[in-house]
């Protein structure tokens, strides 16, 4: 057993806002272990031939740049709109290679499950004694499992790929488990690697938010070389247009798409219909098509069923919250994001992410003393989030880390 052991900080997650978190906790001279369930920016791999909409600047710090620089890599320019992909390989791998030099990086390490060591979720609730107790975190890793002690915990693990269910209500329609082959819940490659899947073929899109247009706009194109592509949009509310604009929108890529892909859903002879106001109820095997889905009229309750080869099922995602149910983390019942920061956010009108703030630390902190959740996942449920807030909640935290571990007695192990 060894006595006065200082642990690490553990940061959960591998993207842009948990590679921020190390750079943070590298200058600020805390020691870390960043945990990646896959390889880094996994999750933004999988989305890599997409373009973001803002600009590099807004997506990586001045300490990431300044770190890469020093290291001898190139660095993108300030208003370098990059591909998901590019972003990876020209900021986010480089970066995480340069941070082994001030931590340890664990790839395709992934921690289940959060507790403090020999406490029950239960035990001293609300007690700031709790913090005298190290972290245990459960690891699966493809060594095998294993535990490891931390003083604190940042949670960036984002929402991507705990996707919400298409079904009426929020809950998965009938069938919908049913077809895993057929039906996805993000933005599939239709002009690269998956447009077999998808030329000359009915696709059922289903959400009413950027990523949706993003299919709707892409499968269009494709129409365009292959015209038996065939889209069938589908929208919960009803309303004028499918994408509302944002007034004076700044961000030029996410302005354009709103308005190709209200164009799309408005024409009369084009590729798309545009069905507003309706919810999916089932989905069962096809006629003549693959899959028969049946929606039904949210004012009416009547029903109609439409056969597709597809299902683009953009409805958003939401927290894993699993992770941490032995914490005492205080949610949002409606966001089920950390109950001040989602206070704070529901303050808040514009449908712009631009006009979002970081709101202090404060926000970020828990009834779970050194245990805060930053990026997406502190948004829930919420699309609003941008990466900029994610690396201001970072730095934020780091602080206030700095200054809570400095002033703690070492931890017994």
């Amino acid at each position: 057993m060894e006595s006065g052991k200082q642990l690490p900080v553990a940061i959960l997650g591998g993207g842009p806002v948990g590679l921020e978190a190390a750079v943070a906790c590298a200058l600020a001279g805390l020691d870390f272990v960043l945990f990646e369930r896959g390889t880094i920016a996994d999750n933004i791999q999988k989305w890599g031939h997409v373009q973001l909409f803002s600009p590099f600047s807004m997506n990586f710090s001045q300490d990431a740049c300044r770190l890469l620089s020093e290291s001898g890599q190139t660095v993108p320019s300030e208003g370098s709109l990059l591909t998901g992909r590019e972003f990876v390989e020209q900021a986010l791998a480089p970066l995480a290679e340069t941070l082994k030099r001030f931590g340890r990086i664990e790839a395709d390490s992934e921690v289940m499950y959060v507790s403090r060591d020999g406490l029950l979720k239960s035990d001293l609730i609300g007690n700031s004694q709790r913090q005298a107790v190290p972290f245990r975190l459960f690891v699966k890793a493809e060594s095998g499992e294993s535990t490891v002690l931390a003083d604190a915990v940042i949670d960036c693990t984002g929402s991507f790929g705990n996707h919400n269910w298409i079904g009426n209500g929020g809950i998965p329609c009938v069938g919908e488990q049913n077809f895993p082959e057929r039906i996805r819940y993000d933005i599939p490659d239709i002009q690269g690697a998956d447009r077999a899947e998808y030329q000359d073929r009915k696709t059922l899109v289903i959400g009413g938010g950027y990523t949706a247009a993003t299919n709707v706009v892409n499968l269009s194109e494709l129409a365009k070389t292959n015209p038996q592509t065939q889209i069938v949009w589908v929208t919960r509310r009803r309303c004028s247009v499918p994408v509302p604009r944002i007034a004076n929108d700044s961000l030029v890529g996410r302005d354009s798409l709103a308005v190709n892909a209200n164009k799309l859903a408005d024409a009369d002879n084009g590729p798309v219909t545009w069905m507003p106001g309706y919810v999916v109820e089932e989905i069962q095997n096809g006629v003549n098509l693959p899959l028969s889905v049946v929606l039904s009229n949210a004012e009416n309750h009547e029903r109609t069923v439409i056969e597709v080869d597809a299902i683009l099922g953009n409805v958003g995602y939401q927290p894993d919250r699993s992770l941490y149910k032995e914490l005492q983390v205080h949610e949002c019942y409606a966001s089920l994001g950390p109950m001040k920061l989602a206070a704070a956010l529901m303050g808040e009108t514009s449908a712009d992410c631009l006009a979002q703030a970081s709101h202090g630390i404060d926000v970020l902190r828990s009834p779970e003393p050194n245990f805060f959740v930053c990026g997406s996942k502190s948004y829930g449920r919420s699309s609003r989030f941008l990466m900029r807030i994610g690396i201001e909640q970072v730095q934020l935290v780091t602080a206030e880390l700095s200054r809570t571990l400095a002033n703690r007695e070492p931890v017994q192990t």
